[in-house]
């Protein structure tokens, strides 16, 4: 008899879907928020027989930032519950950008600017 045992330890990320219409915390932006499920997982055979260390991410297309989503209306997400994303469910990860947000024009500038090259407002 002879058995060969192919195992292993991976971590996943997957899209669990996007929300529409929601103000970024960061840049009071109107954008959209993709929302991502990342997770550790034992595999035998290349079949997920374990999962741990589960947690769900938001973000936004504005400007970039990562927040960490509250792991209860992450799963709703995965249930295509689609509940509210209120700034209390989220947790901010990446706290330095490259860039910031203009708040006249919405344009996307780096953050030694002191003014918009695009509509000349201060920022």
């Amino acid at each position: 008899m002879f058995f060969i045992g192919i195992f292993g330890i991976e971590q996943a990320q997957k899209q669990i879907g996007t929300r529409n219409n929601a103000i970024c915390p960061s840049c009071g932006a109107m954008t959209r928020f993709e929302l991502f499920k990342q997770y550790s997982y034992f595999h035998i055979f290349f079949i997920p027989t374990f999962r741990w260390n589960v947690r769900y991410f938001a973000k936004p297309v504005c400007c970039g930032k990562i927040y960490e989503l509250d792991p209860g209306i992450g799963q709703q997400y995965e249930r295509r519950m689609n509940p509210e994303i209120k700034d209390e469910h989220m947790r901010p990860l990446n706290l330095h950008s490259r860039f910031k947000t203009c708040s006249c024009c919405g344009a996307r500038v780096e953050n030694n600017f002191s003014f918009c090259p695009y509509c000349g407002r201060r920022i």
